[in-house]
């Protein structure tokens, strides 16, 4: 009883739905997330996803808020930034639009709880920015969503 009951406090206290927080195909997406979403590969890969190559496996995550839910879409580069581009969308405007908050170039995107606030931090890993000289470094580095832009977090 005691290991389910913080799981049930969990559920109650976050929206969580059975699709949120697992790496999905854009045709899986809600409503209009799934046009969003392939409108962020056009650019590199046309804007008819049934003529883009099978092997790019664009995908999409969904994150929990306290109000709604960030998407999250992950889109292949050839670039030394990283292996992946993820564009984050905010949660769904009054408007019943998705406002575009910014990319992360790098290898994988995780979730990271943090305490006392609405949004979770992210937890970009595997990317690479260029020092002052040129040369690409690795830069793993979490981030938090704080006055309308992605602040890096130096501890927790």
């Amino acid at each position: 009883m005691r290991k389910i009951l913080p799981l049930v406090l969990f559920a109650f206290l976050v929206p969580c739905a059975a699709r949120d927080l697992y790496w999905q195909p854009l045709d899986s997406l809600l409503g209009g997330d799934r046009s969003l979403a392939e409108q962020t590969l056009t650019a590199m890969w046309g804007v008819d996803p049934q003529l883009w190559p099978d092997w790019i496996d664009p995908a999409a995550l969904y994150v929990p808020t306290a109000q709604d839910r960030l998407l999250i879409v992950r889109q292949p580069m050839h670039a030394p930034c990283g292996q992946y581009r993820f564009t984050i969308f905010g949660p769904v405007t009054i408007e019943r639009r998705r406002d575009n908050l910014g990319d992360f170039c790098a290898g994988k995107i995780g979730v990271v709880a943090a305490p006392g606030r609405d949004w979770p931090d992210l937890q970009v890993d595997e990317g690479r920015l260029p020092d002052p000289q040129g040369v690409w470094q690795r830069v793993d580095q979490r981030v938090r969503w704080h006055d309308g832009r992605w602040w890096r977090q130096l501890a927790p």
